[in-house]
């Protein structure tokens, strides 16, 4: 406030400054003065007398009496014009003065007046500004809703009286505006999305039957759509369908700017359906072998097959309980693993063998591939996401069906 009034006044002063000094600064005029110009005459009549006597137009002795003529009326002219001339060398104190006090008058009362001098005082208004509270909020959805009620065509009004509804937490009622702005925005894959994720919601956080049957008819409008193939993911995942599950979100991954907050998230769930992956396949693993054949037949599939050591300078960094994931990526393509073996820190060095049985996604396996890289990463957390502090090495780009291939952990990610 007191910042405001200091700029104020220095801008009142600048303006004065304009006014008051060409005002009182005194000027000098090239023009002659009333003094002068008298004294120019009387030189000229002079002249004239004496251009008279020598013309013989006047008598030698009228000289005398011309002149004292001429002298009379000089005493008569010069007087007021040199009284004038003192008088206009006299600077206008009292028009200063009073523009002196004018101008700031009309300044500061006009802004008192018809201005908002209490703007400037910050503090009061924050003080004084009232807060949205969640009454308030619900007011205002609440309202919303009897308005877009009254105009059941209006497709804007529906869609944001859903989002609202959702975002207080009323799944039902955000479900029920979804289904009436799916019936006024038919095939539109946005619309179907959300309306299956506020319905899961009203179904304790299940995906399975009616909210299911909408992401797939978002993914058959747009098989990309992100949202939809996200919550086909997760209603795979709980289902138990691990190959299905991989397959959307390796769909997504595909979508996700690299090295993303998105793509990380989605990284880390594909890392945790390899781990359910290979829980499964240890399982099976001990079933009697009769049933086993089918995973016998899946072994046959060209394989990789190598060691992995730790560098010497990174052994004082393992304690032997962390987990250590090896696993192999396409050369070109997704980044997502074709395939994944765990073991422990404690087993280094030690051997390992990947083929199509340890496929994460189908169709996305070692055998699909023309050239991969074979990776090998100590998680201290052991999960299966990257993170900083971890151990990593990564092997020369080989085949698949490749043998002897050697892996060096002797990287810390940052």
């Amino acid at each position: 406030m007191v910042l405001f009034w200091i700029l104020a006044t220095s801008m009142v002063a600048i303006a004065l400054s304009f006014v008051l000094i060409p005002l009182l600064r005194s000027r000098a005029s090239d023009a002659p003065s009333e003094t002068e110009a008298n004294l120019d005459v009387l030189r000229g009549q002079r002249q004239e007398i004496d251009a008279d006597i020598d013309a013989g137009v006047l008598p030698a002795d009228a000289r005398e009496e011309a002149l004292a003529d001429l002298i009379g009326r000089a005493a008569d002219d010069l007087s007021p014009a040199l009284a004038s001339t003192g008088a206009s060398e006299r600077k206008p104190w009292a028009a200063a003065a009073v523009a002196g006090i004018a101008i700031p008058g009309l300044a500061f009362g006009l802004y008192l007046a018809i201005g908002n001098p209490g703007a400037s005082d910050l503090a009061r208004l924050l003080a004084e500004q009232q807060p949205v509270g969640d009454q308030q909020i619900v007011a205002m959805v609440e309202s919303l809703a009897r308005k877009v009620r009254e105009r059941p065509d209006d497709a804007k009004g529906w869609a944001l009286l859903a989002r609202s509804m959702a975002a207080l937490g009323r799944f039902r009622e955000a479900a029920d505006a979804y289904e009436r702005l799916a019936s006024l925005r038919p095939g539109d894959a946005d619309v179907l999305a959300d309306q299956a994720d506020a319905l899961g919601m009203v179904r304790g956080q299940r995906l399975d039957g009616p909210p299911l049957l909408l992401v797939k008819k978002a993914l058959a409008i747009d098989p990309k759509h992100k949202k939809a193939l996200a919550l086909a993911g997760t209603a795979a995942m709980d289902a138990g369908d691990l190959v299905a599950a991989a397959g959307y979100w390796q769909a997504l991954a595909a979508q996700l700017p690299a090295g993303s907050p998105d793509a990380e998230q989605v990284e880390a769930v594909i890392a945790e359906i390899g781990q359910r992956s290979l829980g499964a396949q240890k399982a099976a693993s001990s079933v009697p072998v009769a049933s086993a054949k089918p995973l016998e037949k899946i072994a046959t599939i060209q394989s990789v097959t190598g060691s992995v050591t730790l560098a010497p300078d990174m052994a004082a960094k393992v304690s032997g309980t962390e987990t250590v994931f090896i696993f192999a990526r396409a050369e070109r393509g997704p980044r997502m693993p074709l395939a994944l073996v765990r073991a422990t820190a404690g087993e280094l060095p030690m051997k390992f063998a990947l083929s199509d049985m340890h496929a994460m996604a189908p169709g996305v396996n070692l055998s699909s591939a023309e050239t991969v890289r074979i990776e090998a990463r100590i998680s201290r957390s052991g999960n299966a996401a990257p993170q900083s502090g971890d151990l990593v090495g990564t092997s020369e780009v080989v085949k698949p069906g490749a043998s002897g291939v050697s892996v060096v952990v002797d990287k810390v990610l940052p």
